[in-house]
């Protein structure tokens, strides 16, 4: 009778654990089906992809700031505009370029974004005059993009960066 109760408690046991196993698995299937309805966490572009390539002197007046650490310069191409920013490091780190479309609501008018004072922290919003005026309280890191507080769910969209001399080419395509 002890055989049969052990028998018992094994069958029972076998298909509980098959039972957790079935319910695991399909548990984590739903999770990973699930449509997520936040359009700032979806993978890909927040916003349309925008063809860039261009060029940037760095013997030229207007990227002398980008010959320091912690330099930097917008220019008109992107979504919204690119930051270019020095990042201190030296050989391919040491520049970095992001546009400045905030990830939060790109289709928002004040949804851009701006280095702070300190030149380490792009925030969204920006300057009138010397006062700056927020637009949904998301910083990032100048240094990778990545989000340190706010809104955003998600990092500026980064562009790669060559150096080539005492020039910088900035494109949306790595080959380039």
């Amino acid at each position: 009778m002890l055989g049969t109760m052990a028998e018992k408690l094994e069958r029972v046991f076998t298909a509980m654990n098959r039972l957790w196993l079935f319910l695991s698995c399909l548990f984590l299937l739903a999770g990973a089906c699930k449509k997520n309805s936040n359009n700032n966490q979806q993978i890909g572009d927040f916003f349309n992809p925008v063809y860039v390539d261009f060029y940037v002197n760095l013997d030229l007046p207007d990227a002398a700031d980008l010959k320091f650490p912690n330099g930097f310069m917008y220019s008109n191409f992107g979504y919204k505009g690119i930051v270019i920013y020095n990042t201190g490091f030296s050989g391919s780190d040491q520049y970095v370029a992001f546009d400045r479309a905030c990830p939060y609501k790109t289709d928002s008018s004040c949804a851009i974004v701006s280095m702070e004072n300190n030149a380490l922290f792009l925030a969204c919003g920006s300057y009138s005059g010397n006062k700056f005026i927020t637009c949904c309280q998301s910083k990032f890191s100048a240094q990778n993009g990545g989000v340190v507080a706010g809104e955003a769910k998600r990092g500026l969209k980064q562009y790669f960066v060559s150096i080539n001399g005492n020039q910088l080419r900035i494109s949306s395509n790595p080959n380039m």
